[in-house]
């Protein structure tokens, strides 16, 4: 589950356009959302052609329900996975890789995920975070050619950030100590939740170098895992995912040669500036890929059972309310869609950077509202297991394990509300850096949109508009950003809000020559979102709200309510 945070330092393209952008100056530039990133159809075509081969071979290879009774993946798998050098991706040919773009690499991982969810998180990790993709960000030197060295042979690889004490610390537990032969490290801590890590034969994973005062930094060191002093202390398992490999890791002394560590800037808590964007596609890859595989599913069966289900000898799908939940899904499933090609074609991720660090908690929260939809609209068949099903000779879909992988989603690459206060701390920082005083921009025009698009375009527009008001209000109210660093659940709040508006915006611009009714149902349940949000954030510092602190610090103390306890005492 372990995949490195995005928050860490990520830039833009110099004058490429980001959402960021709009936010600032408190209005929509139209012109820069249009037209909505395609492919061309060669390019498209083959993309889905690769994606199939692997899927096939997935299919072909895997009892997605055993992998989940067991908790394990056929055996010879991954060096099958090896072998057929899907390993290498996004690598060139040079390498034995196939050369996918971003966008193709996803739809790998999307579409393994639709038949095995952990077998397309183990893809995404290899190709995404681990040693083939970290080859990318490593400069010209020994390490760069050791990595390359491991990549052609098709090692398994791992990265590994977590730690016992948790993943948003600002400095990594494990160090990387100079050793005296003057060489070499020694590294030493402990690692949690790293993904492939009981099966890598390379390990990167996040490290500390002590230094005096502003001399520390943090940095990426690269482990044969068969060195003496690394121990895989335990394999971890799941609510969801199962199968996937996953582990609790120890270094007591490996010593590494000194090459073999990237370091970031002195005083800096930051991973190596070129690891950055890699952090932020792996986010993508590993959650949001199997995020959408999900949501597709879910909405795929959701349409099998409202055609052979009835109440009262008329139809389920006739029935108002039910219409209701299946546009619903269709209109998030078209969001994550929306919001994973906006990212990843057209000027791609280095122009979208900020769009990126919102993508991994748009798709998977999306997803989990389509997945629970999907279980209530089931019923029963929502919380049977596809083996039970079966056995009764009923459609197996397995909505049930789906259910338990998307939950996990939320989770892995850092939890989803500090993932909405950090974007909201992203957002700050723009206006934090200077006064912004919101330009003067005309009513963005409907350009190919349906009246009522149009005006869910104005709706967006108005609340970036009402955004920047807020953020210039609160950067002069709390100078310090420190203070307001505090205040981490209006920083949640801005963080859910703009990622509302960014995903309007971009199904807006796909609607512009796409589908209007699917992007004004999406659109106005937004709105609705939106109102929420906006009161919550409006009544922060309402008199009416509870003690929050107060409550928590009582609890934590021992003072528990009195509901809490009984006659033998707190069983809270």
């Amino acid at each position: 589950m372990n995949m490195p945070s995005g928050r860490q330092n990520v830039t833009p393209e110099s004058g490429a356009p980001s959402f960021l952008d709009d936010l600032a100056t408190g209005g929509i530039d139209w012109d820069l959302y249009l037209p909505f990133p395609t492919q061309n159809p060669a390019e498209k075509k083959a993309e889905e052609d690769f994606a199939e081969e692997v899927a096939e071979f997935v299919r072909s290879n895997v009892d997605p329900d055993e992998v989940d009774r067991t908790g394990a993946l056929p055996k010879g798998l991954v060096d099958d996975l090896r072998a057929r050098g899907y390993f290498r991706l996004r690598n060139g040919a040079g390498l034995g890789g196939f050369e996918l773009s971003h966008h193709g690499a996803f739809r790998v991982f999307e579409r393994a995920a639709a038949w095995s969810v952990p077998v397309g998180q183990l893809l995404a990790i290899q190709n995404a975070v681990g040693a083939a993709a970290l080859l990318a960000a490593l400069p010209p030197g020994p390490l760069h050619d050791f990595v390359r060295g491991r990549v052609a042979d098709g090692v398994v690889s791992a990265f590994a950030g977590t730690e016992p004490a948790g993943a948003n610390n600002a400095w990594p537990g494990t160090t990387a100590t100079p050793a005296d032969d003057g060489a070499s490290y020694l590294l030493h801590g402990e690692k949690l939740y790293t993904g492939n890590g009981d099966i890598a034969e390379l390990l990167a994973l996040t490290v500390t170098l002590p230094g005096a005062g502003d001399d520390r930094r943090v940095g990426v060191a690269f482990v044969d895992t068969g060195s003496p002093g690394f121990r895989v202390t335990s394999h971890l398992e799941f609510m969801g995912s199962k199968g996937l490999p996953n582990a609790a890791l120890r270094l007591d002394g490996v010593r590494i040669p000194r090459e073999h560590v990237l370091a970031g800037e002195p005083g800096q808590p930051r991973f190596p500036a070129s690891i950055g964007p890699i952090a932020l596609l792996s986010a993508v890859h590993f959650n949001a890929a199997p995020a959408l595989a999900i949501a597709r599913q879910c909405v795929r069966w959701s349409r099998e059972f409202l055609a052979r289900r009835a109440v009262n000898g008329r139809g389920l799908a006739g029935y108002e309310q039910i219409q209701r939940l299946a546009t619903a899904s269709l209109a998030d499933l078209y969001a994550i869609d929306t919001v994973v090609r906006w990212c990843l074609l057209g000027g791609g991720p280095s122009k979208r950077w900020f769009e990126l660090s919102l993508a991994k908690n748009i798709c998977t929260t999306v997803a989990w509202r389509i997945v629970d939809r999907t279980v209530s609209l089931l019923g029963g068949e929502g919380l049977e297991t596809a083996p039970g099903k079966r056995r009764r000779g009923a459609t197996a879909a397995p909505v049930e394990r789906l259910f338990r992988d998307a939950r996990g989603l939320r989770v892995s690459g850092n939890v989803d509300f500090l993932l909405d206060i950090q974007a909201g701390r992203l957002v700050m920082a723009r206006f934090f850096a200077g006064p912004h005083d919101p330009l003067d921009r005309p009513e963005p025009q409907p350009g190919g949109l349906s009246p009522a698009n149009h005006r869910h375009l104005r709706a967006a527009s108005a609340g970036i508009g009402r955004l920047a008001r807020t953020c210039s209000e609160l950067a002069a109210r709390y100078p310090d950003p420190a203070a307001l660093d505090e205040r981490q659940h209006i920083l949640g709040l801005i963080g859910k809000i703009t990622a509302e508006l960014l995903t309007m915006c971009a199904v807006l611009s796909r609607a512009a020559h796409g589908d209007q009714d699917l992007a004004h149902a999406h659109c106005a349940g937004a709105r609705d979102r939106l109102e929420s949000l906006w009161r919550l954030l409006d009544d922060r510092d309402s008199a009416d709200e509870p003690d929050f602190a107060g409550i928590s610090d009582s609890w934590l103390a021992g003072r528990s309510p009195s509901f809490l306890t009984d006659d033998q005492g707190d069983r809270s």
